[in-house]
C-alpha cells in the first residue's frame, strides 16, 4: 500500500528484498509533467509505420502467413509442453495489424528464415513492443518511476537512458498475481504444480464429460483465468483479444465450426491431417460451408467478428483473410498470367487456444453468460480452496480449526486457526479465491483489484461492487478472538464436516499473532493495517522453503 506516512507509491528494492518509500527517502523522482512529455516522444518513434519500415523487404502475403503460423507454434508448443511463449502470443498480433493496412507495393519480396526460434527481425520487433513500449506504459502508469541519477542524463534516444527506472508496488503485484496464475519462470513450474496439486486439487469434470457450458467453465476454469489474465496483461494486448461476438454464440459454437473446418482437412486414414503447427486455408466456399452449417442464418454476422481482414482488423483473431496472387498460366519465356485469390487461413492449434481466452467475454444467448458461470465456479471454488488449504496445513503438522467460531458472537468466523509452535506464531486465515481484474498490468486494473481486496477483507466501499459490505472486517474479528480468555469455548469443522467444540488455550496467549489473507491472487499492498496478504504458492513456498515476500520498511 503507499506509504502510512506520505501516502507515496512504495519502489521495490529488489536487492534488500524491501519495499520503501522513495519520497521518505529522498530520493529525487522526475517531474511527472516531464516523464509524459518525453513519454510522448518516444512513442513517435514508435510509431506502427516506423516499426513497419523494418520489415518492408519482405514479401507481405509471406510475412503475414509468418506470423500467423508462430502463433500457431507457440500454440501447438503449449498443447505440447504446457509453456506458453507469452511475448509471441502477447504480440504478434500486434504487428500483423500493422501489416495488413500496409499496400503491396510497399513491400520487398524475401522471405523469413522458419525455424524453432523467430527470425532475428521479428525478434527485435518483438522485444521492442515488449520492452520498450511496455516499459513507456509501466512509466505512464506509475508500474516504474523515473529516478533522478547522481549526474542527470539528458542526450538519451529514449527516456529509459535518462532515468533509473525502478519498480513500483504495482508492478510486483502484477508480478505475483502472474507467478500464481501461470507460473512465471521456468524455475517456477515445479512449485505451482506442487500448489495444484496440495491446494488448487478441485472436483470438476474430465474433458470427456463435458456436456454444458458450465463443464466447460468448471474443467477449465484454472486455464481460462490464466489466459484472461494474459489477454487482458495491458491496452494494446486487450484491444486485440478484447472483441466480444455477437449475444447468442457459445465456445460449443466455436468449436463445432472448427471441428466441421478441420474436417475439410482428412487424411485417407481418416485423422485430422493439421497435427503438428501447419497452417491450413480454405476457400470462401469452404469457409461459408462451415460457417453456415454451424451458424445457419446468423454465419455473416459472426464472420465479421471472427475473420481478421485489411478492412477487419478489430475481428477476434481466429482466422485470416488474404488475398494471395496465384499462377495459372505460365509460357516459357513470357510473363506468368495470374489471379487474385481470396483465401482464409486457418491456424488450427491457435483458435483452439482462443477458446479458453474468449470465453468470459461470451454471452451464450439464453443461457447463463460464461462470466455469470465463471462467478459460479469462483464460489463453489472458494469453498473447496478453504478446505484444500486446511487439508494441506494439517499434513504438514499444524494444529488447524477449520471455519472456527465463537459462539454467541455474530461475525467471528475465521476460515483457518493455525498454531505454529516451530515459530511461536499463531495464524488467522482468511481465504480468497478470486478472478482477475481486466488490464491487470495497468493502474486502473491493479487498483480494481486492491478494492475488491479492500471490500472483501477490510469491508471497504469500493466502486464496481454492489452493496454494502457485510460482517465485521477481518482485523476486527481477530480482536474478538485475541480478547478470549484462556479456556473460553470455540467451534470448528472436523474433517466430516461437523462442529466440535474446543478451548482457546493458555498458552496461546504468548504466541506472536499474524493476520493471513490467503488468496490465489493478491493486491498491491503486501501488507495493511496488520494483515498480511500471500498467494496460496507463496504460503507453500513460506512453509516449505522460506518466505520470499518482500517486506516493507516504513
Amino acid at each position: 500500500m503507499p506509504c502510512s506516512e506520505c501516502g507515496h507509491l512504495l519502489l521495490v528494492n529488489h536487492d534488500a528484498e524491501k519495499l520503501v518509500c522513495p519520497n521518505c527517502l529522498g530520493l529525487e523522482i522526475e517531474d511527472r509533467d516531464i516523464v509524459e512529455e518525453k513519454a510522448e516522444r518516444d512513442r513517435d518513434l514508435l510509431q506502427d509505420e516506423n516499426l513497419v519500415q523494418l520489415l518492408e523487404d519482405y514479401s507481405k502475403d509471406h510475412l503475414l502467413l509468418y506470423l500467423i503460423e508462430r502463433l500457431n507454434k507457440v500454440s501447438y508448443d503449449f498443447y505440447e509442453n504446457r509453456r506458453l511463449n507469452m511475448k509471441e502470443f502477447a504480440y504478434i498480433n500486434y504487428l500483423i495489424n500493422i501489416v495488413y493496412p500496409v499496400d503491396k507495393n510497399e513491400f520487398g519480396n524475401q522471405h523469413l528464415e522458419r525455424g524453432e526460434e523467430p527470425d532475428d527481425d521479428i525478434d527485435t520487433l518483438l522485444s521492442t513492443q515488449a520492452k520498450l513500449v511496455m516499459a513507456l506504459n509501466h512509466v505512464e502508469d506509475r508500474f516504474r518511476l523515473c529516478l533522478e541519477y547522481s549526474v542527470p542524463m539528458r542526450d538519451g534516444k529514449f527516456l529509459f537512458a535518462d532515468y533509473d527506472l525502478r519498480d513500483t508496488e504495482y508492478r510486483y503485484c502484477f508480478q505475483r498475481c502472474l507467478r500464481s496464475l501461470i507460473g512465471g519462470r521456468e524455475e517456477d513450474v515445479e512449485l505451482f504444480d506442487k500448489t495444484h496439486q496440495e491446494i488448487r486439487d478441485f472436483d470438476r469434470p474430465s474433458s470427456d464429460e463435458i456436456d454444458t457450458l458450465e463443464d466447460f467453465g468448471d474443467t477449465f476454469y484454472g486455464f481460462i483465468l490464466s489466459m484472461l489474465f494474459v489477454a487482458s496483461a495491458d491496452s494494446i494486448v486487450g484491444d486485440i483479444y478484447g472483441t466480444s461476438l455477437p449475444d447468442h454464440v457459445s465456445v460449443f459454437d466455436l468449436t463445432e465450426l472448427f471441428d466441421r473446418l478441420d474436417g475439410q482437412f482428412i487424411t485417407e486414414e481418416g485423422d485430422v491431417a493439421l497435427q503438428d503447427s501447419t497452417l491450413a486455408w480454405t476457400n470462401e466456399d469452404g469457409l461459408t460451408q462451415a460457417g453456415e452449417a454451424t451458424f445457419g442464418d446468423d454465419w455473416e454476422e459472426v464472420r465479421d467478428y471472427i475473420v481478421v481482414g485489411k478492412d477487419n482488423l478489430d475481428a477476434h483473431p481466429f482466422l485470416f483473410e488474404l488475398s494471395i496472387t496465384d499462377v495459372y498460366y505460365q509460357q516459357p519465356g513470357r510473363p506468368p498470367m495470374t489471379r487474385k485469390l481470396t483465401r482464409f487461413v486457418y491456424p488450427r492449434w491457435y483458435a483452439k487456444l482462443l477458446r479458453f481466452q474468449i470465453f468470459p467475454l461470451l454471452q451464450n444467448g439464453e443461457k447463463p453468460s460464461s462470466h455469470e458461470i465463471l462467478n459460479t465456479v469462483s464460489t463453489r471454488r472458494g469453498e473447496a480452496f478453504e478446505e484444500n488449504l486446511y487439508e494441506y496445513l494439517s499434513g504438514q503438522g499444524f494444529e488447524c480449526y477449520h471455519s472456527a467460531e465463537i459462539p454467541g458472537e455474530n461475525s467471528s468466523e475465521i476460515d483457518l486457526l493455525v498454531v505454529n509452535d516451530a515459530e511461536g506464531e499463531l495464524w488467522f486465515i482468511e481465504c480468497k479465491y478470486l478472478m482477475p481484474e481486466l488490464l491487470m498490468r495497468t493502474a486502473e486494473g491493479v487498483e480494481a483489484l486492491n478494492g475488491k481486496f479492500d471490500h472483501k477483507v477490510f469491508n471497504i466501499e469500493a466502486d464496481g461492487y454492489e452493496g454494502s459490505p457485510t460482517g465485521l472486517p477481518f482485523p476486527e474479528k481477530v480482536d474478538t478472538w485475541l480478547a478470549l480468555d484462556p479456556g473460553d469455548r470455540f467451534t470448528a469443522q472436523d474433517e466430516q464436516g461437523e462442529k466440535t467444540e474446543h478451548e482457546f488455550q493458555d498458552d496461546w496467549q504468548d504466541l506472536t499473532v499474524r493476520k493471513l489473507v490467503v488468496s490465489n491472487l493478491v493486491p498491491s499492498y503486501v501488507e495493511k493495517n496488520g494483515v498480511e496478504f500471500r498467494t496460496d504458492m507463496e504460503l507453500l513456498e513460506m512453509i516449505e522453503d522460506e518466505d520470499r515476500v518482500f517486506t516493507v520498511k516504513h
